[in-house]
């Protein structure tokens, strides 16, 4: 990363932890309970982008969930071809950001606004663009990969014991999502 991109993202990561809500009161859920899901990820290249559309495809099938929102982003202007509109997909990219790389726009904007029972986070690196909308979001309970930037903004972390793999993080986050508040586990009591 350039030197000036280095000082934006810095300025951005002020800006960003200044304005976080301390007093957020979250609520954790069980995903199998949940009624609305969201998933933020970094769409790196086609492989990572399926493996999310097909973890997406088996909440829905196993679960029943159907309000499941996944926003991707993409960081570079030009999107490639297969990230085109599909139902429960959108996407960003850097051209959608501000020059502190914070993102704005009508899609980032609704899914911040979107009130989810679970937002959980795939990403497995720190960026700032995906850090602020989990930070922004209105979700009751906020779920992701434990870093030390991580620790202002979620509710629950996964040590994914530094794997640093999209599929590792997606079982971790999965089994302890169903963990929580579980029916089963309460009942072996």
């Amino acid at each position: 990363m350039k030197l000036l991109d280095q000082i934006k993202e810095w300025m951005g990561r002020r800006a960003l932890v200044r304005e976080t809500q301390p007093d957020r009161k979250p609520v954790a859920k069980n995903l199998a309970m949940s009624v609305k899901v969201g998933i933020i990820y970094l769409v790196a290249d086609e492989t990572a982008h399926n493996q999310v559309r097909n973890y997406v495809k088996k909440i829905k099938e196993e679960l029943g969930l159907t309000k499941i929102m996944a926003l991707g982003y993409f960081d570079g202007k030009v999107l490639p071809h297969y990230l085109h509109a599909k139902l429960n997909f959108d996407v960003f990219s850097a051209k959608d950001l501000n020059w502190y790389r914070i993102p704005h726009g009508n899609v980032v904007q609704n899914f911040m606004a979107e009130e989810y029972d679970v937002l959980i986070d795939l990403t497995v690196h720190d960026l700032l663009p995906l850090q602020y909308i989990l930070a922004k979001s209105r979700s009751r309970f906020k779920v992701g990969r434990q870093s030390d930037t991580n620790a202002h903004f979620l509710d629950m972390m996964i040590d994914t014991a530094g794997a640093d793999s999209l599929p590792q993080l997606i079982a971790n986050l999965d089994r302890y999502l169903m963990m929580i508040n579980s029916p089963e586990l309460a009942n072996m009591n």
